[in-house]
């Protein structure tokens, strides 16, 4: 881990009377692949250059940086500019407690470069100005991959064409012809069809679940921000959301250990090849692949289609946007603004998103219509770039509604902590759910 954290606080006891401090702290969060972290540096390097201005830039890991910008906070000392993946849970949050810069201006008439949808995740309500604002950049989106391997289903006697389309249909196939299927030609009885995550622990299983939330048509709130929890087709959708979702684990069709999986289990199972197929909201296991498995990466995987939706319609796709946030409380809000702006007119969020290990999708349409993104020779960005086209983009329901305390529900995890009651405990799924409306309407009236 290359946090500089303690090497830096030590030069702050060194540092002759006098000097220049930086004008402004930037944090971000430690890449999976080491280009990112350098195209990081290249980014500030240019924009010292270009602006004069002295930065000071510090990695952490995605944990350690959420619990460092906590504590800068609460002591009323956090860095100027930060970018992490986890902190789009605590965008909303944030920016009603008036702790975050609006980017407005910084980004100007560059907005219009930027997916509608996208903007809307980050224009989130302050609780002083009761108005909502630009208090995230978009750095990248993301959308719920569905990855299989190939050569599993090849060596069961099955091909990708053999996959149905309709959704009871398409999970009873990695259910019921896969798995028995597979570990017969094999001989392994530690292969799973499917590789779902059941933990309450990570963010997989809760994100997981708010994509079947979308399919079951189980919005909570709705697309004009009202919220229909008390609703009883709401709860029945609810209830079908979450059998489904847990059934595949009452029918043993992923791995036991799935109900203790971090928010990397599911990636190590598949890349194991203990799963045959698994969801996932990046890239991430595909490109895991890349540089010392290609042939993996291009004949062995492939990222295939959803099926349709229980009704026979395709539903919107859930992903998250990844945001950067400038803060107030570090008196550097016009350098952050300025970096922001630098960011997004002089083509350098393009650059880090070029050197991301394509984890991330760009967040302008403009970017998606590149021959990097429609090589139709990489069996995976292209699948990618054409399901976050063509489907409507889950909701953000802290985003819609005004009230930051949705992301609260989605940083207690109160959906994966309600599959983990079915999985582990083997409580019912009406019970799981009655108890996590409960639990979302209590924190909805704090």
């Amino acid at each position: 881990m290359r946090s500089r954290a303690f090497i830096l606080a030590t030069l702050l006891i060194l540092v002759p009377i006098g000097a220049k401090a930086a004008d402004l702290v930037v944090w971000w969060e430690e890449g999976y692949y080491a280009q990112e972290d350098e195209a990081i540096r290249e980014i500030i390097a240019a924009f010292e250059q270009s602006s004069g201005k002295q930065v000071e830039l510090t990695f952490y890991e995605d944990a350690e940086l959420l619990h460092k910008l906590g504590a800068a906070l609460e002591a009323g000392r956090p860095p100027g500019f930060a970018f992490g993946v986890e902190l789009s849970e605590y965008l909303a949050p944030w920016a009603f407690e008036d702790r975050l810069v609006d980017l407005s201006d910084g980004v100007g008439h560059f907005s219009d470069l930027f997916d509608s949808e996208v903007l809307g995740w980050v224009m989130v309500l302050n609780g002083r100005t009761e108005q909502k604002a630009l208090y995230g950049l978009p750095i990248g989106r993301s959308t719920m991959h569905i990855h299989v391997w190939k050569s599993l289903l090849e060596r069961a006697g099955l091909t990708l064409a053999d996959i149905p389309k309709e959704w009871e249909a398409f999970w009873s196939f990695w259910c019921d012809r896969v798995q028995p299927a597979v570990r017969k030609a094999t001989g392994r009885g530690d292969i799973w069809g499917i590789g779902q995550p059941m933990s309450a622990q990570g963010v997989d299983a809760n994100e997981a679940f708010l994509q079947f939330l979308a399919v079951y048509d189980a919005d909570y709130v709705t697309r004009d921000g009202r919220l229909v929890i008390d609703d009883p087709e709401v709860r029945r959708n609810l209830v079908e959301a979450m059998d489904s979702y847990t059934r595949v684990y009452r029918k043993g069709c992923t791995p036991p250990d799935a109900v203790s999986w971090d928010s990397a289990g599911n990636n190590k199972a598949f890349l194991a090849q203990s799963v045959v197929m698994t969801l996932n909201q990046t890239l991430s296991i595909p490109n895991a692949l890349k540089a010392t498995r290609p042939e993996d990466y291009y004949e062995n995987i492939e990222t295939i289609e959803w099926p349709l939706g229980p009704s026979g319609e395709p539903f919107p796709i859930f992903g998250m946007v990844a945001p950067a946030m400038a803060f107030k409380g570090g008196g550097q809000a016009a350098a952050a603004e300025e970096f922001v702006s630098f960011l997004v007119s002089q083509g350098w969020l393009a650059h880090y998103l070029n050197f991301s290990g394509e984890r991330w999708l760009p967040p302008m349409p403009k970017l998606l219509d590149q021959p990097f993104w429609l090589d139709p020779s990489d069996p995976h960005r292209m699948a990618s770039v054409i399901q976050v086209s063509s489907r409507p983009l889950a909701l953000h329901y802290a985003a819609v509604s005004g009230d930051w305390r949705h992301d609260q529900a989605h940083q207690e995890r109160v959906w994966a902590k309600a599959i983990h009651r079915v999985a582990a405990e083997g409580i019912s799924p009406e019970q799981a759910v009655d108890e996590a409306i409960a639990r979302i309407k209590q924190i909805l009236a704090e």
